[in-house]
């Protein structure tokens, strides 16, 4: 259960920061500590999991490929940069509870959807980047 959470929490925040037009929190992992999960035999379940939310991103964004040209296109979701891990996994193990139908679609299409809901996207004029 938990390399299924991290990977849908993984998820979520990189397709989050695959459109810049809004501000977004954006993972901290960089890339030695990521090198240094994959290295070490006690975190390849992370870097598993790390790696499947990469992946997972790219099929998931591909929704909103069309817009890429357009700044007014609508974006999946917007974790805002003061949400921390913590709250956004809160939000995702209560959106799972609530929503039996998600528990047996692909982990990326649950955390998609999630965060979708939890984090709309606003546009300037109602108060949001």
């Amino acid at each position: 259960m938990k390399l299924f959470s991290a990977t849908l929490l993984v998820t979520g925040l990189l397709a989050a920061t695959a459109v810049p037009a809004h501000a977004q929190r954006v993972s901290k992992v960089s890339g030695k500590a990521l090198g240094n999960m994959c290295s070490a035999s006690k975190s390849t379940a992370l870097c598993d999991a790390y790696l499947a939310g990469v992946m997972d991103s790219e099929v998931w964004a591909k929704k909103y490929d069309s817009y890429a040209d357009d700044a007014g296109a609508p974006v999946a979701f917007c974790v805002p940069v003061s949400e921390t891990t913590t709250q956004v996994r809160g939000k995702l193990i209560s959106w799972l509870h609530a929503h039996n139908d998600a528990l047996t679609q692909s982990g990326g299409k649950a955390v998609y959807r999630a965060l979708h809901e939890s984090y709309p996207c606003h546009t300037a004029s109602e108060g949001q980047k």
